[in-house]
């Protein structure tokens, strides 16, 4: 929830409280794009107006972490024309304010009954795409039937928080909250803030109380990732944590208790860590208790293919039909050693879905450095061609694909624009 009116954002708080819900409240547009980067909500209800901006510029900065999450905007009579604009360009709705909180929950209901179901049906059999993620999954699927914290160990990119979210989805937990936190990601001064939430005049600026990812996971699932970043001060209290459930916020003098389950993710080499004093001993211990290794993608290469055409259909726009792998282009794809692994694969073909020359892609737009070897020579008249084509891409980046904005800003038409890209391509 994005709102800045403390009055009426403590109500709508209290009120998805007492329903049942796990509400993370902003107050500003900054805040927002926080929590959205340390986890994807499952719904998301924001105000037009924000100190530091609106809930348009949220929604527009917000889109590589809302995935398909829905957006219900509140808004004055007065912003009406903004919020329709909104709807058009992908939010859910909008409400105009004073609006019923029954009306609100309701929506929020049925919204997350949609999505539940969607996910009980279609989420799970995609998790492993090879045997040895069939593997995985079912270590996951027994890890999963028991309460012991679990480590998720691999690359950079293996999908490790997808794996946790797999986890969590075939437990127990599966209708309370899973929270994601990456622990290399927070400010040294507010790591306790953060992680044990804080009581309302705790600290200077502490104006009003904060809910922190303990309680906001409830009797969920806390997925600490990057755990091998986290700050040997919180190691000592997360210990803690593991081993009788209780932490206490800053200025609290009580103990709250936690009753969800810690999975935790690295790609580092605790062992290092450790014998270097960096990582303690008896946290590793009680984290590791299940230890679960992911393969890199070299290791699957059966997934590359269907990979790709799942990103390949999650980044088609409008009604812009999903783009196609040529034959060339998927060996390519099978042929490279992915040191980026899943996460590489999804970004090389994001990129190469914007810049597409055609419906069907070839090997140089996945890669490429593989069109720049072959330009390093050519005539002066090849140099003026791709500093234009460059030039036209950018255009098109920063109008956001509009290609009316993109003419525009270059001082051409949008026939000349669409003939000289394609001559660039030819």
């Amino acid at each position: 929830m994005v709102e800045d009116d403390t009055i009426l954002g403590g109500a709508i708080v209290q009120r998805l409280k007492l329903e049942g819900l796990a509400p993370v409240w902003a107050q500003t547009c900054a805040e927002a794009i926080a929590a959205l980067k340390r986890s994807q909500p499952d719904y998301m209800l924001s105000d037009i107006v924000l100190p530091d901006g609106s809930g348009e510029d949220v929604f527009r900065k917000a889109q590589p972490w809302l995935g398909d999450t829905p957006i219900l905007f509140a808004t004055a009579f007065g912003e009406i024309d903004q919020a329709v604009r909104l709807v058009k360009a992908g939010a859910e709705d909008y409400l105009t304010k004073p609006y019923d909180v029954d009306e609100l929950v309701g929506r929020i209901r049925q919204s997350l009954s949609r999505r539940s179901a969607s996910s009980a049906s279609a989420a799970m059999p995609e998790f492993a795409l090879s045997p040895a993620m069939e593997a995985i999954a079912e270590q996951l699927r027994r890890a999963a039937a028991t309460e012991l914290p679990v480590l998720l160990t691999g690359e950079t990119g293996v999908g490790k928080e997808v794996a946790a979210r797999y986890l969590h989805a075939s437990s127990p937990r599966a209708g309370s909250p899973f929270v994601a936190v990456n622990c290399g990601a927070i400010p040294h001064e507010l790591l306790e803030s953060q992680f044990f939430g804080h009581e309302r005049g705790a600290f200077t600026g502490a104006a009003q109380a904060h809910v922190g990812f303990f309680e906001e996971a409830a009797d969920g699932t806390l997925f600490l990732d990057e755990i091998g970043e986290l700050d040997t001060r919180l190691q000592t209290t997360l210990l803690r944590v593991l081993e009788n459930g209780s932490y206490r916020p800053v200025g609290s003098r009580n103990d709250r208790t936690f009753g969800g389950r810690i999975v935790a993710a690295t790609n580092a080499d605790l062992g290092q860590l450790r014998a270097e004093k960096r990582f303690r001993d008896d946290l590793y211990f009680r984290l590791s208790v299940i230890e679960i290794v992911l393969p890199p993608l070299r290791q699957r290469r059966e997934e590359i293919e269907p990979l790709s055409r799942r990103f390949l259909k999650e980044s088609s726009t409008g009604n812009r039909p999903a783009l196609k792998l040529s034959g060339d282009s998927l060996q390519a794809l099978l042929r490279h050693d992915w040191p980026g692994n899943i996460r590489e694969l999804r970004n090389r073909l994001q990129r190469a879905s914007v810049f597409a020359k055609s419906d069907i892609l070839e090997a140089d737009d996945i890669f490429p450095e593989m069109r720049l070897e072959t330009l390093e020579d050519g005539t002066l008249g090849d140099a003026r061609d791709r500093a234009e084509a460059d030039r036209i891409e950018r255009a098109l980046i920063a109008s956001k694909g509009r290609v009316g904005e993109a003419a525009k800003q270059l001082g051409i038409s949008r026939t000349t624009l669409w003939k000289r890209r394609g001559r660039s391509r030819s």
